[in-house]
């Protein structure tokens, strides 16, 4: 989990409200591990192997910038997080301290791919289209956009999962961003709902897993969704 945009956004409309949290949330408290963040992360690195530079938007703890090291692409991570950057920068990792917005409002056909994990579900629709708008911009012609968020059409993500989140701002289903990519003169070249890894699961918990699997069909058990893009 991991905030996109910069805490100034939100200052304005919360100066009349005192806050009576005395113990911060770490952006990771309901986050996985970096091992399983790194099993669901890795399939999507073969998505970049001819398009260095990548951009990571929303790096986090670095686990997709690392891979795409191991794999000798070169990266850049941004995330407006003081943690997510300084976590990263122990790492000897490219990263930079910044909203996604205003990096991108000032990047033109300079990465060859982007990634954006968990990110768009921060932000409002308009927010959103300005986002997509701008990695388009951001994109050499041809190049791939990437992006993961929760799985809406997975009943145990839409009634509790998501809302773990205080910063979500609402659900992205697969339609509605197909469209939406569409509109921002992208391609859509590959769209899944998946689980990620088993041991999310946890072996004990395998059978009523499946049991809900029968019951529920494609409404339970693929709570992540990826669309892969190319810029037109």
């Amino acid at each position: 989990m991991r905030l996109t945009m910069s805490a100034a956004d939100g200052g304005a409309r919360e100066k009349k409200h005192t806050s009576t949290i005395t113990k911060p949330i770490s952006l990771y408290e309901f986050g996985g591990t970096e091992e399983a963040v790194r099993q669901i992360q890795s399939r999507f690195v073969k998505h970049f192997t001819s398009c260095s530079p990548v951009l990571d938007i929303g790096c986090g703890r670095g686990v997709f910038l690392e891979l795409l090291r191991k794999a000798g692409i070169q990266a850049l991570g941004i995330d407006s997080s003081e943690e997510a950057i300084a976590y990263s920068r122990e790492k000897a990792l490219e990263v930079e301290q910044s909203d996604a917005l205003t990096f991108l409002s000032q990047t033109q056909q300079r990465f060859g791919g982007i990634f954006c994990s968990h990110v768009i579900e921060h932000m409002d629709f308009n927010l959103a289209m300005d986002l997509l708008n701008l990695c388009h911009r951001a994109l050499r012609s041809g190049g791939i956009l990437l992006l993961v968020t929760p799985n809406p059409e997975d009943l145990w993500i839409i009634s509790e999962v998501f809302w773990l989140d205080p910063t979500h701002v609402r659900p992205y289903p697969r339609l509605l961003l197909e469209s939406m990519l569409q509109a921002n003169s992208f391609g859509v070249v590959e769209a899944k709902q998946f689980i990620g890894s088993w041991r999310i699961i946890g072996r004990r918990n395998l059978p009523a897993y499946f049991v809900r699997r029968i019951l529920l069909g494609r409404h339970f058990g693929r709570p992540n969704l990826s669309i892969v893009a190319k810029a037109n």
